[in-house]
């Protein structure tokens, strides 16, 4: 048994079968001269018990809990400055290479690419995390740059700030800046344009309609900050990862942009 124990292996019952918990293989040592580690030395068997190294996928994941998990709750995937890694174990850029073993065939990122960048995959199709920030992200697109994606949506990472430096984070969110900006002024005008009712309105008014205006319309309370594409309608970035069709329209959401309005 300490045989099978050291090959990673787990009993399946009274006969003398285990399981390899990394990997799934079988494996015997009961014939003579047999042992356990055979099982694992098979053309291509790249299993972490063999490599010395620790066994990550989805239900390893699934066990690991940041140090403020209070900070997801509530707040979606919009991650808070931290100066603590929040998952400390995924410290390492090979330990998180290695949880990318069930990563989709279909998936356009290279694991390499995400791994260096301090994500590591979540088990759930393409989904990944920041291993120091907690922030989340999904659905890959070809020519989808981690760094740049980071610094789009985390820009407070302080994994991202230390590593690429804060010139680098500054020109990503200039350029998205630029971006959306381009893309607004492209969305063509409505055909019956708003106009105010007649008599003069007062400065109080006015501002209350202008706060109104900025004010989330799912969570009446915060500030909007990410516009929906296509429809180009805005909300706060807490409510936003929680939505998939736009509350006001009820179109569906392509993607999300963040904004920052002046």
């Amino acid at each position: 048994p300490y045989k099978l124990v050291r090959a990673g292996g787990c009993s399946m019952g009274p006969e003398d079968k285990a399981k390899c918990w990394c990997r799934g293989l079988e494996l015997s040592h009961q014939a003579a001269g047999g042992s356990p580690m055979q099982g694992h030395h098979r053309p291509h068997c790249l299993c972490g018990c063999i490599l010395g190294r620790d066994h990550v996928d989805g239900q390893i994941l699934g066990q690991l809990h940041p140090l403020a998990e209070e900070e997801e709750e509530g707040a979606g995937a919009v991650a808070a400055p931290s100066t603590r890694p929040a998952f400390p174990r995924m410290g390492s850029e090979e330990l998180r290479l290695a949880s990318f073993c069930h990563w989709p065939l279909t998936a356009v990122v290279r694991p390499e690419l995400l791994a260096a960048a301090g994500f590591f995959h979540t088990g759930w199709q393409d989904k990944v995390r920041c291993f120091f920030c907690h922030g989340g992200l999904q659905s890959w697109e070809r020519g989808d740059d981690p760094w740049t994606e980071q610094a789009k949506w985390f820009p407070r990472c302080e994994f991202l700030l230390q590593t690429k430096g804060r010139d680098f984070v500054c020109r990503v969110q200039e350029s998205c800046c630029h971006q959306l900006s381009s893309w607004v002024r492209s969305l063509p005008s409505p055909p019956h344009p708003c106009r105010s009712p007649p008599g003069a309105q007062n400065v109080e008014e006015q501002l209350q309609r202008l706060q109104e205006e900025r004010t989330c319309k799912v969570c009446l309370d915060r500030a909007v900050s990410v516009v929906f594409v296509p429809c180009g309608h805005l909300v706060c970035a807490e409510c936003a990862p929680n939505l998939q069709i736009c509350p006001i329209c009820r179109a569906p959401i392509d993607s999300c942009v963040r904004t920052f309005l002046s």
